[in-house]
């Protein structure tokens, strides 16, 4: 057994998070506090770097853009202050603004311009086959569904069904096989640094 004291607290943070798989109890409960907290001084610690960083040190040495920044990031408190509140809404509006473009900007790109470039191109392989008439089955089914007159529309749809199945499975499947390579990071931990019962 492990003599590393900080072996020993992680490995009863970890028995303590598990616990609520049994119910909920005082140590998980204990466990989810210190984890909110130790997150939120995290946070705030990294969030005062990179302030001290990226925007004091440049505008010490002579950067007043930075200033701008500042102002705009200490407007943001004003919220707190009654009849000042009204103050927040312009850096606000500013992050609101670039962060919108921005998300736009790569879905469109990422989500919708990549797709269909991915779509359109020679058919060479089976892959490629099988995706093309994928694509194709999920805008029919969006674009006429199953309830459309023709035959043809139903028919392809119904392709569409099977193929938005397949990749909802695949991303189910991935987020559990996810899910079980933490479990099992976790278990090798316990039962091979914390107690070494698991051969090396």
């Amino acid at each position: 057994m492990s003599t590393n004291v900080g072996v020993w607290i992680a490995a009863i943070g970890t028995l303590a998070c598990y616990s609520y798989l049994y119910k909920d109890n005082l140590a998980y409960q204990i466990m989810e506090h210190v984890f909110i907290g130790i997150s939120a001084a995290h946070a705030m610690v990294m969030g005062y770097q990179n302030i001290k960083t990226m925007a004091w040190a440049p505008m010490v040495k002579g950067n007043s853009v930075w200033a701008i920044s500042m102002l705009l990031g200490l407007l943001l408190y004003t919220r707190f202050f009654k009849g000042y509140g009204w103050l927040s809404r312009y850096p606000l509006s500013f992050m609101m603004g670039i962060g919108g473009g921005v998300a736009f900007r790569g879905a469109l790109d990422g989500q919708f311009v990549a797709q269909i470039r991915a779509t359109m191109v020679p058919i060479t392989n089976i892959n490629q086959l099988l995706l093309f008439i994928g694509v194709v089955g999920s805008l029919t089914y969006f674009l006429f569904g199953p309830w459309s007159r023709t035959a043809i529309a139903r028919h392809v749809s119904t392709i569409g069904i099977y193929t938005m199945m397949g990749a909802f499975g695949a991303a189910y499947g991935n987020t559990v096989m996810a899910r079980m390579s933490l479990v099992i990071g976790r278990l090798q931990y316990l039962f091979g640094t914390w107690i070494p019962i698991l051969p090396k």
